[in-house]
C-alpha cells in the first residue's frame, strides 16, 4: 500500500468534507472509496491458512479513511466484533474490490492479490467461484494472454528463497541510494526474483513489497526493473489463482476458471478442452464450455480445421447424445454459432441428421 498516495486522497475527501454544506454527505458522487479498505476488511476476514475468522473488525470507507489520517492502528484502536457470515462479508468486499478500476497499478495489485488468495484457499465455494471469474477480468489488464503450465519436475521457491530475493532488493537499492551501486546489484536481485517459480503465497509477498518500494527507486532504471518484477509477479499470482480454479473440487468453480481462461486466451484457449473432452464431466462444466463457445465461437483458419472438427463432434454428441435436456439444448445453439449451415433448430433428430449428411459423427473426435 502506497501511504503518501492514500493520504493525499484522504485530504483531499476531508477537504471536501470542511469546506461543503451539511447536505454534501448524502450527495456526493462517492469520492470516498477505497479499495485498500476493502482489502484490509479481507485480511480481517482470513487467517493466514485461508480459514475464516468468526471475529473481526471491520471498517467502511469512512473509518478506513479516519484511522488513516489519524494514524491509529485498527488492532489496538478497535476492538473485534462476531461476524455472523464470514462469507457473506468476504463476497461483499470482493466485489466491491473489484468494482474499482485498476488504471492505479495498486489497486490492480490488490486484486489480483486478493482473488489469487481467494481462488486458492477460501472455504467457501461462491467467494471461489467469484474470486476466479475476476482472476479473468484483472488478468486482462495484468497483461496475461495465456496460461504456461510449470516444467516438469519444477518445485516452489521456499520461503527462505522468497525472503532472500526480498532482501537482496532491498540492498540493492540501499547500496543505491549510498552511492556504493549504480544498479547491479538491485538488477541481479530482481533476475534472482523473476527466476523463481512462486506460489500464491510467495508471489503475494513479493509483490507487496515491490509495490510499496516502487516509490523509494533512486533512478528510472530501477523503477523500471521493479515495475517489471511487478508484472511478472502479477501474471504468476494470476496463473496460480486460474491453476487453483481448474483443478477445484467445485463444478462451479472450474467453470469459472474456464470462462476466465477463454476471456485472457480468446477461442484457442478451449479448442483443446472440446477437442479432447474429459470423461466424467459434470453438467456444469459442459454447459460452461457451450456457453463459451456461444460467446465466443471458435478460431478460424486452415491449420485449426482438425481441431473444428474434432470440437464440432464433441458439440455434435451432447446436442445429441447427452442425458440432460439443457446441456442438449444449450449445445444445439452453440453449434448454430460454429455451424452457419446447419438447421437453426432445437431437435435432435435435425442435428443428427445434418451431422450425418456433412460426415460428422457425434462424439467421434478421431
Amino acid at each position: 500500500m502506497n501511504t503518501s498516495h492514500l493520504l493525499t486522497r484522504a485530504s483531499l475527501v476531508l477537504g471536501l468534507l470542511t469546506v461543503s454544506s451539511c447536505h454534501l454527505i448524502p450527495d456526493m458522487p462517492d469520492p470516498l472509496n477505497f479499495p485498500e479498505a476493502k482489502a484490509r476488511n479481507l485480511e480481517e476476514l482470513h487467517s493466514e491458512s485461508g480459514n475464516y475468522n468468526y471475529n473481526a473488525t471491520l471498517l467502511d470507507d469512512f473509518g478506513f479513511l479516519i484511522e488513516l489520517m489519524t494514524g491509529k492502528d485498527r488492532s489496538s484502536a478497535l476492538s473485534k466484533s462476531p461476524v455472523q457470515n464470514p462469507a457473506a462479508e468476504t463476497m461483499v468486499n470482493l466485489i466491491d474490490l473489484m468494482a474499482a478500476s485498476p488504471k492505479d497499478p495498486s489497486t490492480g495489485n490488490l486484486q489480483v492479490q486478493w482473488c489469487a488468495r481467494l481462488c486458492a484457499s477460501d472455504p467457501s465455494a461462491i467467494v471461489r467461484e467469484r474470486a476466479a471469474l475476476g482472476l479473468g477480468e484483472v488478468g486482462v489488464w495484468a497483461g496475461v494472454d495465456s496460461l504456461k503450465a510449470a516444467p516438469p519436475g519444477i518445485v516452489y521457491a521456499t520461503p527462505e528463497e522468497v525472503g532472500a530475493a526480498l532482501e537482496g532488493i532491498l540492498r540493492g537499492l540501499r547500496v543505491m541510494r549510498e552511492g556504493e551501486d549504480e544498479g547491479a546489484s538491485l538488477e541481479a536481485a530482481s533476475a534472482y526474483a523473476h527466476g523463481l517459480y512462486l506460489n500464491v503465497e510467495g508471489a503475494w509477498r513479493l509483490l507487496s513489497a515491490t509495490d510499496s518500494l516502487m516509490g523509494r527507486a533512486p533512478d528510472l532504471p530501477s523503477e523500471d526493473r521493479l515495475r517489471a518484477l511487478t508484472r511478472h509477479l502479477r501474471v504468476r499470482l494470476v496463473e496460480e489463482g486460474l491453476f487453483s480454479a481448474l483443478s477445484d473440487s467445485s463444478d462451479l468453480v472450474r467453470a469459472a476458471g474456464l470462462r476466465s481462461v477463454v476471456k485472457i486466451g480468446g477461442p484457442d484457449a478451449m479448442t483443446g478442452l472440446l477437442s479432447q473432452p474429459m470423461p466424467g464431466w459434470s453438467d456444469t462444466v459442459i454447459l460452461g464450455l457451450v456457453d463459451l463457445v456461444t460467446q465466443y465461437g471458435l478460431p478460424g483458419g486452415e491449420d485449426s480445421e482438425l481441431v473444428r472438427g474434432k470440437c464440432l463432434a464433441s458439440l455434435l454428441g451432447w446436442a445429441v447424445d447427452h442425458p440432460a435436456a439443457r446441456v442438449r439444448a444449450r449445445s444445439m445453439i452453440a453449434l448454430q454459432r460454429i455451424a452457419p449451415d446447419g438447421p437453426r433448430s432445437l431437435r435432435e433428430e435435425d442435428w443428427n441428421s445434418w451431422g450425418q449428411s456433412v460426415g460428422a459423427r457425434p462424439g467421434d473426435s478421431s
